[in-house]
């Protein structure tokens, strides 16, 4: 008070009695002003006092007061005078460091927006707010009620409100600053505990519905929406997962839109994106926000959000926290998709396990004692379960069904079909039935309870080891070779269409006679499909590479000759056989 008084005393110098006592009078009404603005550090309360005290010791019907923020002058208070958006922010301009008529300035100042505006309400005299020799505001007021010029005394008295209160809006302007700041971290910390929490709940499912509702009661909760959409990218198309409050048929051709669209890498406000089509479409569609769903510079997706319940617009750092969070999901997200994949690769491991199972216990464990014949047999599974199958079923003493077989597809439902039809040859072949009719038969049975694409190439041959006959019928399947002690080699193709194509079919049999030493080899199409898979080519093994390794090596027994095949497909396929099953019987009449 004590600087205000000698600033006061040194600014008028008394040049009479009655001077005197107007300027003490005047003192003293300065003295309580700046009582009164200093009570509070509320910047309303401090700007009220301001316009109003001279507003009503000088008769003026309106006032404004203008503060500078950053670039611009902004109207943050008005008395008698309505303030629509439109005029509420002006561009920065130099104006004078004094007070000034608003009709004395310069052309081009006149043309600014700032003096545009007081001249539209009718404002007629500023005082500037000077601080650090920097104009930071302005306060305007229209003429006085009585219509008078505003004297020389009354110009000063303002000029003297401006510098006292100078300090003040200060002060109020540094608390406003520190209160915002706070409530910023305040926000932020708030915006932090939400997030920990959200992911405390992403961390706690791996189901991907589950997921997405945390997301909607998040944005729910945080952001106050009502009207939100969830778009997952299922391939090159996007998919509605969630939906509440926006038009699905606008939403569904927003999806059509969206295919081979870049979307931003965050959350932006729809009116800034920069793709015109989309833009349009999402406005017509009252969308607010668009958050994108990336993992990876992959695309998966995106949020689309409405209006908040309170109106308010959505800031940087709400755009921000909606990144992050929706960035936090979608790692879930994909965690639980990688979970579903681990799961899924399990339960087929377990169904390949399973399968395995089924076919190893469907093969012979030990062959029958074939009197004057040496038989051997292999099987090799792949990775892949196929349906390869192999049987010797002693019918008699001197009898001996000889059977291979291969079904279609993989996995447990070949290891099935596999099944079924071991169970019907064994059911059957033991009855006095022909051998051409028990495999039509067994074709009829597999078409009436199989689907179209469930088929078996099968060969079967009956092996009397008192005559040395072998009758046979080949349904479909790889034609066996029959090496004779002559070097001659036989196929034996003789049947008929593979089982499950067609029924009612008719089969053939025919029948051929083992001479000393001769050897018969039956094998799947593992062993003549057999590839290299890093061969570009994919060339197969072939039946004239599986002849040559018969003829030459055909006269030891029937396991060297099962053994010779298997190491040449090794060694063709670079130790690779990891593709289909390869399954091998032969067999050596000895004496």
């Amino acid at each position: 008070m004590t600087q205000l008084l000698d600033y006061l005393s040194e600014k008028y110098q008394p040049e009479s009695l009655d001077e005197i006592n107007r300027r003490l009078l005047e003192l003293s009404s300065l003295f309580e002003i700046s009582k009164i603005l200093n009570e509070s550090l509320d910047l309303s309360h401090v700007l009220n006092n301001i316009l109003l005290i001279p507003m009503g010791r000088l008769m003026i019907p309106r006032g404004v007061i203008i503060l500078k923020d950053n670039d611009h002058f902004n109207i943050e208070l008005a008395k008698g005078i309505p303030v629509d958006e439109e005029n509420r922010s002006f561009d920065c301009i130099d104006l004078p460091n004094t007070s000034f008529k608003i009709e004395a300035l310069d052309k081009k100042a006149a043309e600014s927006g700032i003096i545009k505006y007081a001249n539209s309400v009718h404002l007629e005299i500023a005082i500037p707010f000077i601080s650090k020799n920097q104009c930071f505001g302005l306060a305007l007021f229209g003429p006085k009620l009585s219509q008078k010029d505003f004297t020389a005394e009354e110009i000063d008295f303002l000029n003297s409100l401006a510098s006292i209160a100078t300090s003040s809006i200060e002060n109020a302007l540094q608390l406003k600053k520190t209160i915002d700041i706070n409530r910023q971290l305040d926000e932020r910390i708030q915006e932090l505990k939400t997030l920990f929490d959200i992911a405390q709940g992403l961390s706690a499912t791996l189901e991907q519905p589950k997921i997405l509702r945390l997301l909607v009661f998040a944005f729910m909760g945080q952001m106050l929406i009502t009207k939100y959409s969830i778009l997952l990218k299922i391939d090159t198309h996007y998919q509605i997962k969630e939906n509440k409050g926006f038009t699905e048929s606008i939403l569904e051709s927003i999806c059509d839109k969206l295919t081979n669209i870049s979307v931003p890498d965050r959350a932006i406000n729809v009116k800034d994106w920069d793709n015109d089509i989309m833009k349009k479409a999402l406005l017509s569609l009252n969308a607010e926000v668009m958050i994108p769903m990336t993992h990876q510079s992959k695309q998966l997706g995106m949020i689309l959000l409405g209006t908040r319940i309170n109106g308010q617009p959505f800031t940087s750092n709400d755009l921000e926290f909606l990144t992050t969070l929706v960035s936090q999901a979608v790692i879930s997200i994909e965690n639980a998709r990688l979970f579903q994949e681990t799961l899924e690769k399990q339960r087929l491991e377990e169904e390949l396990n399973v399968a395995r199972q089924i076919q190893k216990n469907l093969l012979p464990k030990q062959l029958p004692t074939t009197p004057g014949y040496d038989i051997h047999a292999i099987n090799i599974s792949s990775k892949q379960v196929g349906g390869d199958y192999y049987d010797v079923i002693q019918l008699n003493q001197n009898k001996f069904a000889i059977a291979i077989g291969d079904v279609s597809g993989k996995s447990v439902p070949a290891a099935l079909l596999m099944a079924n039809l071991q169970s019907a040859l064994r059911l059957m072949i033991r009855q006095n039935i022909a051998l051409s009719s028990i495999v039509a038969d067994i074709n009829d049975l597999i078409h009436d309870n199989t689907d179209p694409d469930k088929y078996i190439t099968f060969f079967i041959g009956i092996l009397d080891t008192q005559k040395n006959n072998f009758e046979y019928v080949n349904a479909g399947h790889n034609p066996p070779f029959l090496l004779r002690t002559t070097g001659e080699i036989q196929s034996l193709d003789i049947g008929g269409i593979i089982l499950g194509m067609m029924p009612r079919y008719s089969y053939q049999s025919a029948s051929i006679k083992f001479n000393p030493e001769d050897m018969l080899i039956t094998y799947t199409d593992g062993v003549n499909e057999a590839i290299d898979p890093k061969d570009p080519n994919e060339e197969e093994f072939g039946e004239a590479r599986l002849k040559n390794v018969i003829e030459n090596n055909g006269q030891g027994t029937a396991k060297d000759l099962i053994n010779s095949v298997l190491e040449s497909i090794t060694e063709f396929t670079k130790n690779n056989l990891d593709s289909d099953d390869v399954t091998m019987l032969a067999i050596k009449r000895t004496s």
